[in-house]
């Protein structure tokens, strides 16, 4: 029995590892028909293919410290896009956590690997409200200033005045 194998509409045929290796892909795309549905379905495996990177070398660890300044808890959640979020947890009176995250060279964009470590989780914003209306009161902290430059460190700080009224988070200081 001979050691062949043939693609999925029959074309193409040769060794096994010849017909799925990224090689042969990409010989097939710049040789084949383009107006075929296997073109753009090959060309479409390509792109996804060539976005599944987790590094490249001009991403850059970032640092972000935020801390309750004002008098009451906040609760505060990093915000991912589409609609998926992390609870950073409950933040007393004078009290501060660190996040550990990523900051892509090409457009800014900060990032925290998903826990397969596999997938970026882009960072849209960090939110603080009050515990027992959340929803009501939370503020943003404003992560642009640090998207456009490239710093080292952000240092934030989230405060909910007193009586009611939404958290304030002032702009973020910034260190290389």
């Amino acid at each position: 029995m001979a050691d062949f194998a043939c693609s999925p509409v029959g074309a193409t045929c040769g060794r096994p590892s010849d017909v799925t290796s990224p090689r042969r892909i990409v010989s097939d795309i710049t040789t084949g028909d383009r107006r075929s549905p296997l073109h753009l379905i090959k060309l479409s495996f390509l792109i996804v293919l060539a976005s599944c990177t987790t590094d490249t070398p001009n991403d850059h660890p970032v640092f972000l410290h935020l801390a309750n300044a004002g008098t009451e808890p906040l609760q505060c959640r990093l915000m991912f896009g589409h609609w998926v979020d992390r609870d950073l947890g409950r933040l007393a009176p004078g009290e501060s956590i660190d996040i550990a995250m990523t900051q892509q060279g090409a457009d800014g964009a900060l990032f925290i690997l998903r826990d397969d470590g596999a997938r970026r989780m882009m960072i849209e914003t960090i939110n603080c409200g009050r515990e027992h209306n959340w929803m009501e009161t939370f503020g943003q902290v404003d992560l642009a200033p640090a998207r456009s430059a490239r710093p080292a460190r952000i240092n934030a700080g989230c405060a909910a005045p007193k009586g009611s009224g939404r958290v304030v988070c002032p702009q973020v200081a910034l260190e290389p």
